[in-house]
This record gives C-alpha cells, structure tokens and sequence, in this order.
C-alpha cells in the first residue's frame, strides 16, 4: 500500500494544491471546452450537488485565465501552476497550445463566492455580503492610485470598499441597510468597469454557491428570500444582461440548485445551464469511473475498489457514473494516514441543512403517510418515479410541498440520482445512490422512533399507557393508526418485522415510564415476544405477535396468540411474584392494519 499520496482534504484552492504537490484529479481539458470550442457559451451556469468539486473547478479556471495585474503579459505564474509542475495536465499539451495562447493569462478576473452567506436575520446575511465585498476590493485596492480612472471611478471604489469594511457591523440600522442592499446591486460592475478600463481587457466574472444566501434565507430564524432574491437579481442585473456591458468577456456560475431564469437572472437570457445531465460536462465535476480506478491504484487500494464502489459511486451524470470525490479522497486519506480502511460516511456530516429531517416532520406533522411510505421505499433500495419540478424559488420544506418538489431538491443536492432506466427530463425515476447516502437515510428513519421526534414519541408513551391498561380497543386504533402513516407495506412479509416495529416504539417509551421491558424474555414453558413489567405497581402485560397474509385472518392470528399466551403459561411468572395485574394480549398483524385480542387479567382467572 502506498504511503507517499497527499491529500488535503477540504482544500479548493488549485494553486495550494499544485504547489503542495498533493494529489489531483485533472479536470483541466475542460478549460477547451469553456473556451473554445463550438459549444462555448456566453455565460454558463453549472449545476452540481455540494463536495463535488465546484469551488476547486471554479478556483481552476480562475488561475488558468487572470492576468498579472502588475505585470500584464507575464504569465509565468500559470506557466509553473500548469505547465512545468511535472503533472503532465492536459492543458499543458500541445493540443491546448492555442488555448493557452490566447486565454490563459490573458483576462481581469472577478471571482467571489456567496458560501457562508447567512444569518437568523437579513441584515446578518447583508453583513456577510459586505465581508466578501471588502476582501474583493482589498485585492484590487491599487486601482485607487491609477492614472486612468476617473475621480468619479476611484470615489465609488472608495465608497463601496469603506463602506463595506466599517460598516458591515451596523446594518441593524434601517438607514445602513439600505445602502448596503445599493452596494451589493453596484459592486460587481463598479470594479469590473474599472479593471476593463484599466488593462483595455474584458473581464471573467465567476460567482460560486449563488444559491447559498436564498437556501440559507428560507430557513431562516425569521425567513427573508424576497429580500434576498432582490439582491441576487441586481448582481444579475447589473453583470448578465441580454446586452452586456462591452467589459463581460465570460460569466461562469456555480450552484446546487436551478432557480428558474425569471426569478435569478433577470434580463440574462443569454445564461446556459449545464446540469448533471449536460453534455459536455458531464464529467467536469466528481470522478469517473476511470479517474477513481487510477486514484485507488496511486493509493495501493485496489483491493478496495468493490468495496469503494458500493460506498461512494451511483450518481449518473449523462451516460456517466460518477463517484463523490469528497467522500473518495476523504476515504483514501483515511485508508492511508489514518486509522482504518473501512468505508464510512464522509458527504453526510457537511450537511449544513437537514432536507430529510425537514420534510419528514412536515409530513409526519401533517399526517402524510403517502410521503413516508414513498421515503420507506427509497430507504428499501427500490425506485420512485416522479415529475421533475423546476423550482421558480427556492423551496420551504418547513411547509408542505409535494413529493415531486421535495425529489428534485434531493436530485439537485445529491441524496438521491436517476436510476439506470431512467429517462433525465420530466418523468424520471429515482434511487438513492450508495451505501454512504442510505446510512444518512437510515439515521433520520431512526429519528422517526426516538425520543427527539415529538409527533412519534408522545404517540408510542400513549400506547404503553393504554397497553398497561388493558384499553385494547384504544390500543389497536392506534396501532393500525401508526402502522399506516409511518411504516412501509412493502416491509411486512416478515413477523420479525412487526416485532422490530413494536420493539421500536415500545422500548423507549416503556423506560421513560420506568417500566422494565423484556423481549424474548423466558416465561412459563416458552419465551414471550414482548412484556412490560411495573413492579411498584404489580402489573404486567404480556403481547404476543402473530403475522397473517389476509387481512380477514388478523383476528384468528390474534387469537392464535392468545392461546400461545395460554398454553406456555406466560403469565405463570408474575402471578408467583403476587402481582395484581397480568394482562395477555394478542396481536394479529396483516399488512398496515391489526386486531387485538385480550385475556384479561390473567391473575383474576387463576383465583
């Protein structure tokens, strides 16, 4: 096994990953395509799930095409990033000899990215704004001493750079508010007017996570999207028009989801969106198929490639199966330098918004056992088919949206992928990728049955209540209630199953009440499925669990169980140990409904 690769995990800055001689995947021979092929574009949004590789592709191109301000016409800075780093990148080849001619080096770059843009309230998501605009003009703040600007240029440099630095703390106040929301709208294209003047060049704009600040604004402590969107509209406005300003050579922008044309980039009919299904970029971000085969042999982990496969492939961008490359590097640095070679989860614990979470409390809220049994299917490795929604703001999952909305931000945000049959627009059908991805799904199933889930957790401390109580009729209601909005029909050809159900709902609850709770626990001349037993009260109830196809058969499968009850002598146990109470019940289980059928009190029958 290798022990020589580097990796830095987490880095998505392409020089310091170059310059630091660790590990990378080389996506430079898209750099053609963006630029000067047939299929270039004006400006081109791409549209990935988050950790795959957006912000370092987006770094890339930065570095590849950005002058030297200093020095313009010096490009020995990408000559030694691309060129004579010993790599072998294909932009260094004698193909891209024309490319690098006339591209790389060649433009004002302005690249900034709206990562990390949020708050509980707007003006905190605006002062975050303002922070990134002050980093920006702090690298271009030598325009303010240039001999071809004008005054009026180099006075609205100076404003919106002072303004941003001091005053990003102040924004509670309306009146600063307001003209932080002027400066995010002018920013952009004061600077870009500037450079262009400047180095007679027209200037590459790149914006990364657009879309951050309108997720970020939705779930918010108090919400703020329209005020948010309004911002992102000037910024589109003012730099992606129909007609653009004589100083755009090329927009490039980078985000998880694609909020529709009308509502974002207004006036920027010119934008061409590449998803995950787009060629020729299908493979510009995540690994191939190819691309991780010779990652895992550089590592010495090719013994691990079925194992990897399963963990971390599925995602189907076009014709291509792509592997998340966060999770993959994150594997073969942890294979090589830390503890263990097991696959784990890695893409799931960067989740800054819990999608699942979200939707399956608004449906449990809202009783909407359509959505959780679709969910169970998912978990279950089957597919689901669904409309494609394209989404003209930024979805609430806090509210009740539909299955199809709720599917396509999971698509867009990498939970789940198009399933091999699967056509890619409009009707498609769907599947949860990998392995690492149905772990995160199982972690919120088992949400659904803890104490921290209020709409299931008050629901099964009632059924113990009614249990211990004898109340059977109040007990099968809401059971039967239970099993239809939370539980999967395709799940319950097995008895082990609704065992594995009552033992999820009862446990928890039967402790939080302090009774003790046994399952298989030995009792008379065999072993009883499930008991509850409150010494302090001497009561117990015995349940025992039959599974039937038909559901006309459930109440003979109940009463089969309470001959079981019977003849094995259950009860014998408790009655020896003087307890008042010991109820035998029987459940018969048939699809998403059940009967119960209950002895009584069992020590009232002995004496």
């Amino acid at each position: 096994m290798s022990k020589d690769v580097l990796f830095l995990t987490g880095v998505e800055d392409f020089s310091t990953i170059i310059e630091k001689k660790t590990y990378y995947i080389d996506k430079t021979s898209y750099l053609k395509e963006l630029f000067m092929s047939t299929s270039e574009v004006m400006n081109a949004l791409f549209i990935r799930p988050r950790r795959f590789g957006k912000t370092l592709n987006m770094n890339m191109i930065k570095e590849f095409c950005e002058l030297n301000y200093q020095n313009p016409g010096d490009k020995s800075y990408q000559q030694k990033l691309f060129i004579d780093n010993g790599r072998n990148l294909a932009v260094a080849t004698d193909e891209y000899k024309e490319l690098r001619e006339k591209v790389m080096g060649e433009f004002p770059v302005i690249s900034i990215s709206f990562r990390g843009v949020e708050g509980s309230y707007f003006y905190e998501a605006v002062s975050k704004i303002l922070l990134k605009i002050s980093s920006l003009y702090e690298k271009f703040i030598f325009l303010r001493e240039s001999k071809l600007q004008t005054k009026e240029q180099i006075e609205a440099f100076s404003y919106i750079y002072n303004f941003s630095t001091t005053k990003n703390t102040k924004l509670f106040k309306p009146e600063y508010l307001a003209e932080a929301k002027q400066i995010c709208g002018s920013f952009l294209s004061t600077l870009a007017e500037m450079l262009f003047k400047e180095y007679q060049k027209k200037v590459l704009v790149i914006i990364d996570e657009y879309d951050v600040p309108l997720q970020k604004a939705v779930i918010a402590k108090e919400p703020y999207y329209d005020d948010m969107l309004d911002i992102i509209k000037q910024i589109s406005v003012s730099t992606f028009k129909q007609n653009p300003d004589p100083w755009l050579y090329k927009g490039i922008v980078s985000g998880c989801l694609s909020i529709a044309h009308q509502s974002v980039f207004t006036d920027a009919n010119n934008f061409t969106t590449y998803g995950m299904n787009r060629e020729p970029y299908t493979g510009f971000f995540g690994f191939t198929k190819d691309e991780t085969h010779k990652l895992l042999d550089d590592c010495g982990l090719s013994d691990k490639e079925n194992d990897v496969k399963e963990w971390y492939d599925g995602y189907r961008f076009g014709k291509k199966h792509i592997y998340c490359p966060w999770s993959l590097i994150s594997y073969c640095d942890e294979a090589l330098h830390g503890s263990t070679d097991k696959p784990q989860q890695f893409w799931v614990n960067t989740s800054g918004n819990d999608l699942i979470t979200m939707f399956t409390d608004n449906s449990m809220e809202a009783h909407n056992a359509e959505n959780i049994d679709k969910l169970q299917k998912l978990m279950e490795g089957e597919n689901v088919d669904i409309s494609l929604m394209e989404f003209t703001t930024c979805p609430d999952l806090r509210v009740g949206v539909s299955f199809d909305v709720f599917m396509t931000l999971m698509l867009h945000t990498g939970y789940v992928t198009f399933a091999e049959c699967s056509d890619t627009i409009d009707k498609v059908t769907l599947r949860i990728p990998n392995q690492e991805v149905l772990y995160c799904f199982n972690k919120k199933r088992e949400l659904l049955f803890g104490e921290n889930n209020p709409y299931w957790y008050n629901q099964t401390l009632s059924l113990v209540d009614l249990l211990m109580a004898n109340k059977t009729d109040e007990a099968q209601a809401l059971i039967s209630s239970m099993l239809k909005e939370f539980l999967s029909i395709r799940n319950t050809g097995d008895e082990l199953y609704y065992h594995g159900f009552m033992i999820g709902i009862l446990g928890l609850a039967a402790a939080t009440k302090n009774f003790e709770y046994h399952e298989e626990i030995e009792t008379g001349t065999g072993f009883s499925d499930i008991v509850i037993d409150s010494f302090d009260n001497k009561t117990a109830c015995i349940l025992e669990l039959k599974k039937t196809e038909k559901l006309e058969d459930c109440y003979d499968a109940a009463q089969t169980a309470t001959k079981q009850i019977i003849q094995k002598d259950y009860a014998s146990k408790f009655i020896s140990r003087r307890y008042k109470k010991v109820y035998g019940i029987g459940i018969g289980f048939a699809k998403k409904s059940c009967e119960i059928v209950s002895l009584g009190n069992l020590v009232e029958k002995v004496c």
